[in-house]
């Protein structure tokens, strides 16, 4: 064989490994979290009602949430009745194998990270890098348990807490990261300023 035709072998062979690579790590992302039961409503998440339970003993329901490569609207659930399919638009979220909370929204699962006076959420995204990816948090909020998730920026809270003077004021004195972990307080830092705006 010659050099030339070896060394595209080579190169083919690496090609193969990397999307090999890349297929692997998709799919984790995909089917890594393992819902068992799921949220119908916001009601049903405040008040711990979960339906469609898997895992539970003599139960036979499957979950299946679709999101390989693109965002599938719907979700999957076999129970011995037969086969659903189900609209994540009309559903509020799904409770996973490691107790995490995930809340539908624009058919994307936002991990809930604090229900506080705030709501807070994790959306995580691999970012290719020259050797593998990297796994980069991204922050959302929303003022409700079913309300408008937006990103969470310093002016989106400014607009959505308009007429929170004091709320705002204490954010504006900040100049730390705004999706910073309180560890002292044991909360969001939004959310520990939300809470002192409400006592002054």
């Amino acid at each position: 064989m010659k050099k030339s035709s070896l060394a595209n072998v080579k190169h083919m062979n690496k090609k193969l490994l990397i999307m090999i690579f890349i297929f692997t790590v998709l799919l984790k992302d995909s089917y890594g979290k393992t819902p068992v039961g799921i949220f119908m409503t916001a009601a049903d998440y405040q008040n711990n009602k979960i339906t469609y339970t898997e895992g539970a003993p003599q139960s036979e329901t499957k979950i299946r949430i679709h999101h390989f490569f693109w965002n599938v609207p719907t979700v999957t659930v076999v129970t011995k009745e037969g086969k659903q399919i189900l609209r994540k638009s009309d559903l509020y979220g799904f409770i996973d194998s490691n107790n995490d909370v995930y809340r539908f929204y624009n058919n994307m699962e936002y991990q809930l990270a604090e229900a506080g006076n705030i709501y807070i959420y994790i959306h995580q995204n691999n970012i290719a890098q020259s050797k593998g990816f990297i796994v980069v948090n991204t922050y959302y909020f929303s003022s409700t348990a079913d309300g408008k998730i937006e990103r969470l920026t310093l002016d989106n809270l400014k607009t959505v807490y308009t007429g929170n003077e004091k709320f705002i004021d204490l954010l504006d004195q900040y100049n730390g990261n705004i999706s910073s972990y309180d560890k002292q307080n044991k909360t969001y830092k939004i959310n520990y300023f939300f809470s002192k705006a409400s006592r002054q």
